[in-house]
């Protein structure tokens, strides 16, 4: 008697299969066409020297994909990669904001720029192209004046950390 009942169980889940799968369209539509290969959305693709996000960042700045951190201090990180200069710096064009940019013949500079993770924290950006094909190297300043000076104008702030307002080092034998 199990033996008939397993057979007879096998044969009802069979037939159920083949009704669920065999269905009939009714008169005039018909079954969606199956997608074939060469219909397949084809993959995005990067542009000539479009880079991606890399896993490294600088303050709140993600640095490309092949520009690793080599030093990172607290108010400075440099990276270098195998990458060219001028594809580094239209990645980082695109992901900050305000401030100048200055494009010379060997670096470009973003001076008082922004990342939009950190809206209040000017950095100073320095894309370099290293020669001899050793890639690129990437500096990235925080430049925010030190807390604790409220009154202070922005010439006394620099001048407070040991620098001009244009950057520049005061008395490179008091370095602090």
């Amino acid at each position: 008697m199990t033996r008939r009942l397993r057979t007879c169980s096998a044969g009802a889940v069979t037939g159920a299969m083949l009704l669920v799968g065999c269905h009939r369209h009714p008169p005039g539509q018909t079954a969606a066409p199956t997608p074939s290969a060469s219909s397949a959305v084809t993959p995005d693709r990067l542009q000539p020297g479009e880079l991606l996000e890399g896993p490294d960042h600088a303050f709140a700045l993600k640095l490309p994909r092949g520009i690793r951190v080599e030093e990172s201090f607290a108010a400075v990180v440099f990276a270098r990669g195998q990458l060219k200069a001028a594809d580094v710096a239209n990645y980082i064009r695109a992901r900050v904001t305000g401030g100048a940019i200055s494009v010379g013949a060997s670096a470009t500079v973003f001076d008082r720029v922004f990342a939009p993770g950190e809206p209040a924290r000017p950095l100073t950006i320095q894309v370099e192209s290293l020669p001899h094909e050793e890639g690129t190297r990437v500096e990235v300043r925080d430049m925010t004046p030190p807390p604790g000076m409220p009154n202070a104008t922005d010439e006394e702030k620099w001048k407070a950390v040991g620098m001009s307002p244009n950057g520049k080092i005061l008395d490179p034998t008091k370095l602090r």
